[in-house]
């Protein structure tokens, strides 16, 4: 019974109460904003609003339409050069206390880039036909 004693004035039950309070607050929080959202904003929506979008499609059509490949294919290279763009600013940021080894190999990275996009941009992967 002493032990029980000891373990509730501990220093693990203030930290415990302190993330407590803090999810208790983050809840109340949580309620308060979504119940004042709902309550001021207007609840009337359209039919077009609450249909299914589903990638360019049409929502009316059948639901075995064939996917056209050309929405992942354009996803893939806006990620391919986003992350180029997340490498070329910390590389802008340091390319004066770089070495040359630093400075060519980012050279040589634009340039397998460069390849890539010119690649794209012949097969024709970004038209929509």
């Amino acid at each position: 019974m002493e032990m029980f004693l000891v373990l509730d004035n501990s220093l693990v039950q203030k930290e415990y109460s302190i993330i407590a309070i803090y999810i208790l607050f983050a809840i109340i929080l949580t309620v308060l904003i979504i119940g004042a959202s709902y309550l001021t904003a207007k609840q009337n929506p359209e039919s077009e609003k609450l249909s299914a979008y589903e990638c360019g499609f049409e929502p009316y059509e059948d639901a075995r339409h064939v996917f056209d490949i050309r929405f992942c294919v354009i996803a893939i290279l806006f990620i391919i050069f986003d992350i180029e763009i997340m490498f070329l600013i910390p590389w802008c940021a340091s390319l004066s206390k770089l070495d040359l080894l630093g400075f060519w190999s980012m050279i040589d990275f634009f340039f397998e880039l460069g390849v890539g996009f010119f690649y794209v941009w012949y097969v024709r992967a970004l038209e929509w036909d």
